[in-house]
């Protein structure tokens, strides 16, 4: 049975306390932050990989002669300060043609890949085997669960059992590898119950976070607003009895994601039921120009251009207004590189 296959435990190599600890330090003490790493995919695209405009940044995964590059890529966001690094899974969907069996052995590779390159760099392989198992690294691994059809398009958004039947594949395929899953890029709710709901069905119980991109004016893509649309997760989300640790906003200009913000905290009884969850918020915008509401990968020729106003000073401006709001979970998306992350970690530690 196929399904039952997909949901069957495998070894959960890291171990949950890096996540439980990290978490219950953020809800202890406001003043910390935990800081993600920066946009894969540019970064790759920096040091070499060709940009392939169908598969995108799972060039760096389908082909192992890039392997070495997808490491560096990590290793660079932790030397320049990233508490936590994220699979290099996003563009390996039905989307762009891959299958379900292809899927799960690209997905995996991507976790092992930053599994690899945390390895050796806390000192967390104490007997020499390389295994890397003997105690946690400090290093926090995500697994990315993004868009299965398109980012930022809420119309191409999968069937529900479609959508949860993909994403089953590569929770599977992540879980031995992760601390943490993130749905991220998530255009509706709908798309984002569909990952909640492949994390639930897995018994190994890893915990997840969700982040939504946005239109400009703060509402989620799909056009719900961001205040009802987390209420909806929430619930979702405790129904399904899914350890939600996080909600976030990602891959959208900052200036949006500090409107969302905003929206959250003129809404006193949603910042309660997010206190009283436990519910850490964060945000990692991107540095492109605005994206059209009907783009599209598939139909795109070239990369998105970038904005030239968010160099890594003007960028900590958005980074040091959401931590004021409260937003302890911190980084960047596309385009926001090495440089940008180091600079947010010098400032927000001398803060």
């Amino acid at each position: 049975n196929t399904n039952s296959i997909l949901i069957t435990a495998t070894k959960h190599n890291p171990c949950p306390s890096i996540i439980q600890s990290t978490f219950d330090n953020l809800r202890n003490y406001k003043n910390q932050v935990l800081l993600l790493d920066g946009g894969t995919g540019e970064e790759l695209f920096r040091r070499g990989v060709p940009d392939d405009r169908q598969i995108w940044s799972a060039t760096a995964v389908v082909h192992p002669q890039h392997h070495g590059t997808m490491r560096d890529v990590h290793r660079s966001f932790i030397d320049a300060g990233s508490d936590v690094i994220t699979t290099n899974s996003y563009g390996i969907t039905p989307g762009v043609g891959f299958d379900d069996h292809e899927i799960e052995e690209y997905v995996g590779t991507a976790g092992r890949l930053a599994r690899e390159s945390v390895m050796g760099r806390d000192g967390d392989d104490n007997n020499g085997d390389g295994d890397g198992n003997d105690v946690c690294p400090s290093t926090i691994v995500l697994g990315s669960l993004g868009p299965l059809v398109e980012s930022y398009r809420p119309d191409k958004v999968l069937p529900h059992a479609k959508g949860v039947h993909t994403y089953k594949i590569m929770v599977r395929a992540l879980s031995p590898h992760v601390d943490c899953f993130v749905a991220e890029t998530m255009s509706s709710i709908e798309e984002s119950t569909q990952a909640v709901e492949a994390v639930a069905s897995s018994s190994l119980q890893i915990p997840m976070l969700v982040s939504y991109t946005l239109e400009s004016q703060g509402a989620i893509r799909s056009g719900e607003p961001v205040v009802e649309g987390i209420r909806r997760l929430l619930d979702f989300a405790k129904t399904k009895e899914v350890q939600l640790l996080g909600i976030m906003f990602n891959c959208a200009e900052p200036e949006a994601i500090s409107l969302a913000f905003r929206n959250i905290q003129s809404d006193g009884d949603l910042k309660t039921k997010l206190q009283e969850r436990g519910i850490i918020l964060g945000a990692y915008a991107n540095r492109l120009t605005p994206v059209a509401p009907d783009w599209s990968l598939e139909e795109s020729e070239e990369a998105q251009p970038m904005r030239d106003d968010l160099g890594p000073e003007r960028y900590y401006d958005f980074i040091s207004e959401w931590n004021g709001m409260g937003v302890q979970i911190l980084g960047g998306c596309c385009g926001i590189m090495p440089e940008h992350i180091a600079y947010m970690r010098s400032h927000l530690r001398s803060s």
